[in-house]
Order: C-alpha cells, then structure tokens, then sequence
C-alpha cells in the first residue's frame, strides 16, 4: 500500500519520522508539527502506520506501491530484483535505478538494461506534470 498522512488528524508527534527507514516523512509545517510522505522516497514497508498514535497514516490508491501493485519489481520475472528507491537515479532519463540479481551495479532498466518496464512512481510524476 502507498501511504500519504491525512493531514487534519496529524498532532505531530514524530512517532512516524523516528520509525521511518529512508526518511520519507518530513514537517510540512513547523508551528504544527504536521508531517508528509514523499512518495518518491518511501519504499513502502509501512513501518510509520503502526507508530501513529491517532492512525493519520493512510493507503493512498493513487499511487503504485514499491514491489507490489503497480510495481513490476513484484513480479516473478524480475523477482530478486533491488530498486534504489529514489537514492540514485539514472542521469539520462530520470528513472530509479535497479539492480539485477548476481549484479554489484545499479543500473537503469531502460536505458542500461534494454528493459520495456520502469519505476511506476517515476511514469507517476511524468503524468502528474503533464
């Protein structure tokens, strides 16, 4: 599941900051302590939901979900396949980089790989600004 913050029933308490391992979520606001989910930074494992003490946490279906839903990391084809999840990105064309099983390389799926398929979250953000 993607996860955004509903926003109206943040307190701020930073419980979902701590418990964050790649530093998706940040205030948006510093008088209130209000916090959001960069979409591009978090790999959807869902530890924050379970540290919200007011369950302000929430699925978001507009976005596609890291090795899952939307995702072609989840599938068996490509099982064992890493993504960078947004820590490096390819300098051609913007996409998250992967890297292929028995491979010490990241690399972009389209551009170093000759693969048809890329990060959802990246045809996400193209579509968003178009």
């Amino acid at each position: 599941m993607s996860l955004r913050v509903v926003a109206e029933a943040c307190i701020g308490c930073g419980g979902c900051e701590y418990s964050c391992p790649t530093g998706a979520l940040s205030k948006t606001d510093s008088f209130l302590g209000i916090f959001a989910i960069d979409p591009y930074t978090c790999d959807d494992c869902g530890k924050c939901v379970s540290k919200c003490p007011v369950d302000c946490i929430v699925a978001d279906p507009a976005w596609p979900t890291c090795y899952a839903r939307g995702c072609p990391l989840g599938s068996r084809r490509l099982a064992g396949t890493e993504c960078s999840v947004w820590q490096s990105n390819c300098p051609r064309c913007g996409n998250a980089l992967w890297r292929i099983p028995g491979s010490d390389r990241w690399q972009c799926s389209v551009c170093e790989l000759g693969l048809r398929v890329r990060c959802p979250k990246v045809h996400h953000l193209a579509g968003v600004g178009s």
